[in-house]
């Protein structure tokens, strides 16, 4: 895998490192309201459900006893139409003329005295006038609705046995009230023994001593609704062979016959109470069912209340939850909200100056003065990066610098030896022997060179000399000229690294190509011992304003790292491609290589702070890289279809932005 420096980036960098929060993260401020609103419902059920659970059986006993106590009252109303119905036969009995009337069996009486409009004046619906015997000397039952004389098969009027019971009285007693059930419906029976008791006893029962008035009503809607009165009561009563229908009818008659309980209760299918009491039926001697089935107000209230105290609860419980949201979002979300913000803020800035500077006596307080304690250590050890990695990147721009001064001198050095040589060449003893020979002929020069053998030599002689002293000044002017030239170079490169220090932090106008030139330069000898062949393709572009030190920067690092990942590949090929190029409003600058490549999941990793593969390197280059590119107005990215496939890295600058100087602290 190909090593690399990297770091993480400002947000406004083109290269976002991957994120694992969801892309609709819940706030902190939604999740604590949605956790109280779930407390405070499931407090409210809980609340509801155990006061359902513990009351409702303290209102159903209640309902029931209060129940009881209006079946109670029914019952009453009932005992009280019995008593009318006895008192109205005890009355009949003890009239003179009705002793008379069955005494002697005079038909006189009935003819003139007993008619339906007795009945319709008694309020009643049955009259028989019985004999000892159960002979029914007149007798007559209306319809209660229409007042229609009728014929029940109970009462027959040909006459009653003996042994029924409402002609058999207890001793001391001399009346028979009772219930009974016949096919018009039920019906409310009394009757009175007329002339006392029989003084014969015949077992625990007496019979009349002159004969029995039976006087009956039947248990209509009427008489129904005036016994049920103003309570919603609806009054009923079953034999055994008609019992309640449903599951339990057979258990509702099995508690009551055998006298497990006098009242029974169940809900009904229509939602009412029904209670059931057993009564006897006054002809056969069968048990009754006496059936009232009542509205649920009690229920209805243990309801309303249990519901009242709900809508209590969610009220109190809301009035609760808004007071707490108050204070959490006074005490606790507020100072987290911002702590938050700051936490972002400084994210996307990368600015570690910003604090919090949040004063509190708690653990949100020292949570804040812990995070601004941190920034502080952060942006000590980031400029101590910062300042590792300038010093490294100037460190090699400074080797490369004196790199070349070094072999600049070198060729200086040569070229002074060669004018030292050329200059101890010269021909001065010669000249110095010529002086010497011809001061002594001074003033006969002329005769001299024409005469003497010497002088007839000399002017070949001197031209001999002239001529290798114009052959020694030329070289020497010629290596004093690449003496010359040396030492200007010298002075290029040392004004060229001054120049990239001064204007560090200071934008202004430049050719890219020239500032990619200057960094092959310096990067030559790198470049020449790794052995790479350094391609350009570059189209013309304007000059565009840059910070020069970043950009040196920048490239410096791109080449170096596409230096080490060729050499990491190891392929005969050792090839660097560097593309100067416009693309819509920006200028691109590429640095191709054909090194190890990367991994795609690792393209924006590279970037991180930290990140490297070296095993002495610091992950910083190319972070430093990046932030220098962001802080001019650029991006700076990477491509690579993979391992082995190379890489390309591309810094991006804008070409028509204006941008202001901003002098580094």
């Amino acid at each position: 895998m190909r090593k690399v420096r990297n770091c993480g980036l400002p947000a406004s960098a083109q290269f976002p490192l991957p994120s694992l929060r969801p892309d609709n993260p819940m706030s902190l401020r939604s999740k604590i309201v949605l956790i109280l609103v779930a407390v405070v419902v499931l407090y409210a059920g809980v609340d509801n459900l155990s006061l359902r659970l513990f009351t409702k059986p303290v209102y159903e006993t209640w309902e029931v006893e209060r129940a009881a106590k209006e079946l109670a009252v029914i019952d009453d109303q009932i005992a009280d139409e019995f008593g009318d119905l006895q008192g109205k036969a005890q009355l009949y009995a003890g009239l003179e003329d009705v002793v008379g009337f069955l005494r002697d069996g005079d038909r006189t009486f009935a003819a003139g005295n007993l008619d339906v409009a007795v009945l319709d004046q008694a309020e009643i619906d049955l009259l028989f006038f019985c004999d000892r015997g159960g002979q029914v000397l007149w007798g007559e039952i209306l319809e209660p609705q229409t007042r229609e004389p009728f014929s029940l098969r109970e009462m027959p009027r040909d006459g009653l046995r003996s042994t029924r019971a409402v002609m058999n009285f207890l001793a001391g007693e001399d009346y028979v009230t009772g219930l009974m059930v016949t096919e018009r419906g039920p019906l409310l029976v009394a009757s009175a023994a007329v002339g006392g008791l029989d003084p014969k006893p015949a077992g625990r029962f007496r019979a009349a001593a002159l004969g029995t008035v039976i006087l009956g009503r039947f248990l209509d809607d009427d008489l129904r609704r005036q016994i049920e009165g103003t309570k919603a009561t609806n009054l009923r009563i079953h034999d055994v062979g008609s019992a309640p229908a449903g599951p339990d009818g057979g258990v509702i008659v099995d508690d009551l016959t055998t006298g497990l309980k006098e009242v029974v209760s169940r809900i009904g299918a229509d939602g009412r109470l029904h209670l059931y009491r057993q009564v006897p039926d006054l002809r056969t001697g069968e048990p009754l069912i006496l059936e009232a089935s009542l509205q649920r107000e009690v229920f209805h209230r243990y309801q309303q209340s249990v519901n009242y105290a709900l809508v209590s609860t969610l009220a109190g419980a809301c009035l609760f939850l808004l007071v707490l949201l108050v204070l959490l979002r006074h005490i606790v979300i507020h100072p987290l909200s911002e702590l938050t913000r700051k936490a972002i803020e400084i994210g996307r800035s990368d600015d570690t100056t910003i604090r919090v500077d949040m004063v509190r006596d708690d653990e949100i307080g020292q949570l804040a003065g812990e995070f601004d304690s941190m920034l502080e250590d952060l942006a000590l050890s980031r400029a101590q990066v910062v300042k590792s990695a300038r010093l490294a990147g100037m460190s090699e721009v400074a080797t490369g610098v004196l790199h070349n001064v070094g072999n600049v001198l070198n060729s200086v050095n040569v070229s002074a030896r060669l004018v030292s040589r050329n200059a101890e060449k010269l021909s001065a003893e010669d000249l110095e022997q010529m002086v010497d020979i011809l001061r002594p002929h001074a003033d006969d020069l002329g005769r001299f060179m024409s005469e003497d053998p010497r002088g007839k030599h000399f002017l070949p002689f001197l031209l001999q000399v002239t001529d290798s002293l114009v052959v020694t000044k030329r070289e020497l002017l010629e290596e004093v000229g690449q003496l010359g030239q040396g030492i200007e170079h010298i002075a290029e490169l040392v004004r060229s690294q001054q120049s990239i220090t001064v204007t560090k932090g200071v934008f202004e106008k430049t050719s890219l190509e020239t500032e990619i030139e200057g960094v092959l330069r310096i990067l030559e000898p790198t470049l020449d011992t790794a052995k790479l062949a350094v391609e350009r393709e570059f189209e013309s572009l304007p000059n565009l304003s840059v910070d020069r030190h970043r950009l040196m920067e920048i490239l410096v690092n791109l080449v170096k790292n596409a230096e080490q990942a060729i050499d990491e590949h190891g392929a005969e090929d050792k090839r660097i491609t560097l593309r100067l190029r416009r693309t819509n409003d920006k200028a691109r600058i590429e640095v191709a290589d054909n090194g190890i490549g990367i991994e795609k999941k690792y393209l924006t990793r590279v970037f991180q702070n930290g990140y490297t593969t070296k095993q002495s390197g610091q992950g910083f280059g190319l972070h430093i890289s990046a932030n220098a590119a962001v802080e001019m107005g650029g991006s700076l990215t990477a491509e690579s279809k993979g391992v082995g496939q190379g890489a390309t890295f591309i810094l991006e600058l804008p070409l028509d932005k204006q941008q202001e100087s901003a002098h580094a602290a």
